[in-house]
């Protein structure tokens, strides 16, 4: 199964970008990070647009560069309008969210920041295993559904 999460920043955040990252290596999780992601000559728009509607979670790093950031803002808005599951990671202590998140529980890097990383991997595991389930849920759905037609279509040839 994959599992893909977007990370939302500013460039002037790179670094906390890396930290997370960090975190989430040797999880089952595909990390996009346009920094990483995009590739010379891809068209960044088109790319990031795509790899938010893939996307299962949304993590925005937000902090006062993510709030003055023309892109962090497209992509909350583009995350909100798809209904993204969203994770606010709050780099910045008194910063509010904006308002498309802004009633969201956030994770305050800020206070602790090997905590808060620790935490937000948590989740991201989570939201995996939530999905895990839910698609072996409907994998065996499937399957007895099959079983029933090919019942039905057994039980249909031998009424002749």
């Amino acid at each position: 199964m994959n599992f893909k999460i977007f990370i939302s920043y500013s460039t002037h955040d790179l670094d906390q970008v890396n930290l997370l990252r960090q975190q989430l290596a040797n999880t089952p999780v595909t990390i996009f990070v346009a920094e990483h992601s995009v590739l010379p000559s891809q068209e960044l728009p088109k790319e990031i647009s795509k790899a938010i509607q893939d996307c299962d979670l949304f993590v925005v790093l937000w902090s006062e560069n993510a709030r003055d950031s023309d892109w962090v803002s497209q992509e909350i808005g583009r995350a909100s309008a798809l209904q993204k599951t969203i994770l606010p990671l709050v780099l910045t202590e008194g910063l509010k969210l904006p308002g498309f998140i802004g009633n969201l529980k956030y994770i305050p890097v800020f206070s602790e920041p090997n905590l808060a990383l620790s935490q937000a991997r948590e989740i991201a595991i989570s939201e995996y295993n939530k999905k895990a389930t839910q698609q072996k849920e409907q994998e065996q759905k499937t399957t007895l559904f099959l079983m029933g037609v090919g019942a039905l279509f057994l039980w249909a040839i031998n009424q002749k």
